[in-house]
């Protein structure tokens, strides 16, 4: 099992070309002052998310921790990190891989894994990718346990020993805690076990309220597309409002004319016409601010609903 996941067997290579993983390079392992061995692997990886593009490369720093017994059991950590999709300097997968040898034909692969932060980004960005890192995480291990499943059938058929199958499938709720496991053994193993049932429920819960962030740009840009409209409508009673000064002005300067004229044979009957023009163009004006104080209102409306909603999606992304 050890040879098949962390070396360049043919079992590997087949699997990063179903994962359309391409110029995967790695160098050897390096004995570390602590005892432990260390390498990189550096390789590009297919992205189906349109939000966050097609191709990203990656680097994965992996640690064979030195309590490992060749034959008997091995512990690894695997740091991955992504280098060309949103907030990547934000966050990177951390995923410790432990197999035990049970009996001389079996074996036990156990796969623990967390999504760590180099540092904190805003609620909405942290759902966000959370969200996206752990469908990522799902995927690739469901498709790793399938193809070593395949492995297994072409290894039974070929020995010829169908009854002492070397992978037995066991699936499992991702742990997405990493926590007092620094030194690795048999105890450690049985800890994890243990805090497996204990973990599910609360990843289940995150899963149950994470946003669907497709929703959400959906909604949002529905408000904006209504404070489009609103804001459209403001401006076309604005431009009605000065229309209507602009010919208030120009009645004003007819009617002082028509005065000074009047004032040498003065006459009841244009006086009375041009007071009721005065009183017809000042109801039209009031007409039209009290509808640009009624669109003003809708528009303080929206923007505090939209106000409102942020805030409480940050509140819900904080709690989650």
């Amino acid at each position: 099992m050890f040879e098949l996941l962390f070396t360049d067997s043919y079992f590997f290579r087949r699997f990063m070309d179903v994962r359309k993983i391409t110029g995967c390079t790695s160098t050897s392992w390096q004995r570390e002052t602590s005892g432990s061995m260390k390498r990189s692997r550096n390789y590009t990886i297919t992205i189906n998310n349109p939000l966050v593009g097609k191709f990203s490369t990656a680097t994965e720093n992996q640690t064979l921790y030195k309590e490992s017994r060749e034959g008997h059991y091995y512990i690894v950590d695997a740091e991955v990190y992504t280098h060309d999709v949103p907030y990547h300097d934000y966050f990177y997968t951390v995923n410790r891989y432990c197999i035990i040898r049970t009996s001389k034909h079996k074996c036990r692969l156990r796969i623990y894994t967390d999504v760590k932060y180099n540092k904190q980004p805003w609620g909405f960005v942290k759902s966000f990718i959370t969200k996206n890192s752990w469908s990522g995480l799902e995927d690739y291990f469901r498709h790793l346990e399938a193809e070593l499943l395949e492995e297994e059938v072409e290894l039974t058929q070929g020995s010829g020993d169908g009854g002492k199958g070397g992978l037995r499938r066991r699936r499992r709720t991702f742990s997405r805690t990493l926590q007092d496991h620094a030194r690795p053994s048999r105890q450690y193993s049985a800890d994890l076990e243990q805090r497996r049932d204990s973990t599910m429920g609360a990843v289940n819960i995150k899963s149950a309220q994470s946003w669907n962030i497709t929703s959400i740009i959906a909604g949002m840009s529905l408000i904006l597309l209504i404070l489009t409209v609103l804001n459209l409508g403001l401006f076309f009673k604005l431009w009605a409002m000065e229309d209507v000064a602009h010919r208030m002005y120009l009645s004003t300067k007819q009617r002082m004319r028509e005065r000074a004229e009047a004032s040498l044979a003065p006459d009841l009957g244009p006086r009375q016409s041009v007071l009721h023009q005065s009183h017809d163009e000042a109801r039209l004006l009031r007409a039209v601010l009290q509808d640009s104080i009624n669109l003003l209102e809708q528009l303080r409306s929206s923007l505090l609903e939209l106000q409102r909603s942020f805030l409480g999606r940050n509140k819900t992304s904080s709690h989650l």
